[in-house]
């Protein structure tokens, strides 16, 4: 929908101000007409908000381009085409700055549609909802959250029948739909479709059916815990009371859901510093464990003391080998599946092969594990998981839960402590027996401008002349990922990712965000190690190496995406 000329792009301005039903975005885009802040208006009408992670998510303002009412009211408009008169939906929301405003838009479109939906009256977790689909047998589940993102953003999830997220094909017919729709009115006459409250039972029973999946705790372990100003508290509180936990330790100025987010503007658990209070109050009241749940719930961060009392949080890496090692430990059989992303630490597939099950790889996102967990319905998906935090432990959730996750972290914690072992014991006794693997994620900002080419950014970056060495170790391959998947046997989508290899087999993976000029970068090396006490040396160095690694990566992707 690329504006031709100004004349051109003032009509579009002037048609979506008379179909936005909020005043505050329509008063916003009069405004840049009168200024004619030509820029501005390009920004917002050159393109559309389009489904990206299962949905669409976006900062907040007027336009197509960014996240408001008449935005999600278009987006509800091509699901309903899509769906067909006589479905039912269930919507949840959570805190963001108009998430339930967003979500009455949605089942106002719905019931225009002759679509019947159960719109839950408070806020939820993210994970939630991916039950609640299946548990109520509806057609679709939609989520309207931004995840971890800034305060600025909003966005919607969506979740197909069988809980998982949504997944092309369906996501490039919804897509079409909405850009052959016309804009819905500012009034949307209501349709056949009901709207009903959702029942509170069926927090209820995710609830206690999460609490099931382990045997009772004895409540022995000390926990700190925030939601990170997001909608996790209420339910992790209820879940972990009904395993039998009730001292979990609050961080009091985090536990509220609160749209901006004061204590931690970039609400992500990976970021640098977002968990600094969660481990002050772990330190402060001598606890064992400190989680953390993004502002939706679907991620899990974790903090242990190591020997000398010394707090660190886990990488994604870590959490991954010790949940699917227990999940190994809690299960038998011979069609027993586990999942990770390729970006991910190859430590999963060793614990996973040794254990007698099969492990598959995919792309990064839940949208690609799930389809692969459940493929061959044979198999029996035991656990799945992606490095940046997302972890499924459970059938109940066709997705990531970070809730699941952390009770099963503490039943993880509580056995170890019956043996007189730390959770630096268990990882330490997994590196003796498969190698320490040492792995680290980084987004790397570049210094180009606008976004990276999303769709041959490999190709780009294979156009230029190679690294030869970077920090001093020699590139002895920079090749095309989906080359290397072909090779590898991996039946994967394109990738637009890049593979390096150094010399001492350290292995780097390389893709662009497709909406800024950052690119993340995925490093692994194993180390073969004899002894216990190698292990923090050995980790030490080779993150030394790492840091060298990636400012000769931001030198030469600087250089070359110009």
């Amino acid at each position: 929908m690329e504006p031709t000329n100004s004349s051109n792009r003032n009509e579009q301005v002037e048609e979506w101000i008379e179909h936005d039903p909020d005043v505050e975005t329509r008063a916003e885009l009069r405004g840049l007409l009168e200024k004619n802040d030509v820029d501005a208006l390009n920004d917002r009408f050159s393109q559309r908000l389009t489904f990206g992670t299962a949905g669409i998510r976006g900062t907040q303002g007027a336009g197509p381009n960014q996240m408001n009412r008449l935005t999600v009211r278009r987006l509800a408009v091509g699901i309903a085409k899509y769906l067909g008169q006589g479905k039912s939906v269930v919507i949840g929301y959570d805190a963001r700055k108009n998430s339930k405003i967003y979500a009455a838009d949605i089942a106002g479109i719905f019931s225009h549609y002759g679509i019947d939906s159960q719109v839950f009256t408070k806020t939820i977790p993210t994970p939630v909802i991916s039950f609640a689909v299946r548990q109520q047998s509806a057609d679709l589940g939609i989520m309207v959250t931004a995840s971890h993102n800034p305060a600025t953003d909003n966005g919607c999830k969506v979740f197909l029948p069988d809980g998982a997220q949504l997944r092309t094909p369906i996501d490039l017919r919804i897509d079409s739909l909405i850009e052959d729709s016309q804009l819905p009115p500012r009034e949307t006459a209501k349709g056949t479709g009901v709207i009903t409250e959702a029942r509170k039972e069926v927090w209820e029973e995710y609830c206690s059916a999460v609490a099931n999946t382990v045997t009772p705790l004895t409540g022995s372990m000390a926990i700190a815990y925030t939601p990170l100003h997001g909608v996790s508290w209420e339910t992790i509180e209820r879940v972990f009371e009904l395993a039998g936990i009730t001292n979990l330790v609050q961080v009091p100025t985090q536990m509220q859901p609160d749209p901006n987010f004061p204590s931690t503007p970039f609400p992500n658990p990976e970021e640098r510093g977002s968990l600094d209070r969660l481990l002050q109050i772990a330190r402060s009241e001598k606890a064992d464990i400190a989680i953390a749940n993004d502002p939706d719930g679907d991620r899990l961060a974790i903090g242990i003391p190591d020997r000398r009392g010394q707090w660190r949080n886990l990488t994604g890496d870590e959490i991954g080998a010790l949940l699917c090692n227990r999940m190994l430990q809690l299960t038998t059989g011979q069609n027993r599946k586990v999942v990770s992303s390729v970006v991910s630490s190859s430590l999963v597939g060793k614990i996973a092969e040794a254990a007698g099950a099969e492990h598959a790889q995919t792309l990064t996102g839940f949208k690609w594990i799930i389809p692969e967990a459940y493929r061959d319905l044979k198999m029996n998906p035991i656990f799945a998981y992606e490095e940046a935090l997302g972890y499924a432990v459970s059938d109940l959730v066709r997705d990531k839960d970070g809730i699941s996750a952390a009770l099963r972290f503490v039943e993880i914690a509580e056995d170890l402590k019956k043996k007189n072992m730390t959770i630096f014991d268990q990882l330490n006794k997994l590196y003796l027996e498969f190698g320490l693997h040492v792995s680290r994620s980084k987004p790397l900002r570049i210094a180009t401008k606008g976004p990276l080419p999303k769709v041959d950014f490999a190709s780009e970056l294979l156009k230029g002349t190679p690294p030869g060495a970077l920090a001093e170790l020699q590139v002895s391959e920079l090749s095309d990922y989906d080359q290397v998947a072909i090779n590898a046997g991996l039946a994967l989508p394109k990738s637009n990712m890049i593979r390096l290899i150094l010399e001492t087999d350290i292995r780097v993976l390389i893709r662009p965000s497709g909406t800024e000029p950052v690119v993340k970068i995925y490093l692994e090396k194993v180390v073969d190690i004899n002894q216990e006490d190698e292990i923090e040396h050995e980790r030490t160095r080779t993150n030394k190496i790492f840091d060298r690694v990636l400012d000769g990566l931001q030198q030469y992707l600087d250089a070359v995406l110009v």
